[in-house]
């Protein structure tokens, strides 16, 4: 009869795994239950391959500025405007001689932000219904323009203007002149669209008043 130590080893030796579950035999002959030894794998992980080109990152978009400030300084230039008006000219006893006035002014412009200011001599001929000759005149105007309105007023002398129900009955006059209305501009192009009051008085004393419709247009800053 062979030993259980004689057949252990057997069985060892035919599976080497079989030494974990095979009996174990005390030297008594008694079987001794063997330890259950639990085997924990460690898988192992290779390192990922750094690559030889490593991008650059994007770069961070710069913030957009915020809307400069509007300009705090006076600009200026030389300035030009043209300009055509249907009128009429009341005497004081109600008569009134319609015709059509055309203005020519120059001078100097200045801006800071969205106000312009104009100063310069206005030229003008004034072309009365039923009368061959012309009037003329020239007044110092100041004009001022703040977005889409402007107002202007200026002083000077005339001639050719009728004071009476007579086209024909004209006399130096001097006055001034008082108006304002709508502005459109288009980079240094402006145009205006507005209403002139005239008022003057001649050497004897006679008033005569104009209201024009006036629309102009001008060059300059």
């Amino acid at each position: 009869m062979v030993s259980s130590n004689v057949l252990g080893v057997v069985i060892m030796l035919a599976d080497p795994s079989a030494e974990a579950t095979a009996p174990a035999v005390a030297t008594d002959g008694a079987a001794i239950e063997p330890e259950v030894t639990t085997v924990t794998t460690v898988e192992i992980v290779a390192p990922a391959p750094v690559p030889d080109y490593v991008p650059e990152p994007e770069p961070v978009p710069e913030p957009e500025p915020e809307d400069a400030p509007p300009n705090t300084k006076w600009r200026g230039g030389p300035y030009f405007t043209m300009g055509v008006a249907p009128m009429a000219t009341m005497s004081i006893h109600g008569a009134a001689h319609p015709g059509i006035r055309y203005d020519m002014e120059t001078g100097l412009a200045w801006k800071r932000g969205r106000v312009r200011a104009y100063f310069g001599p206005d030229f003008h001929i004034m072309q009365y219904f039923g009368r061959k000759k012309p009037g003329f005149g020239v007044d110092a105007m100041a004009t001022f323009t703040l977005r889409h309105v402007y107002a202007r007023v200026g002083a000077g002398a005339s001639m050719g203007m009728p004071a009476s129900a007579n086209v024909n009955d004209t006399r130096p006059m001097i006055g001034g002149i008082l108006g304002g209305g709508l502005v459109g501009r288009l980079n240094d192009v402006e145009g205006r669209l507005g209403v002139d009051y005239d008022l003057r008085a001649d050497t004897s004393g006679r008033v005569a008043q104009t209201v024009l419709l006036t629309m102009r247009i001008t060059f300059g800053p």
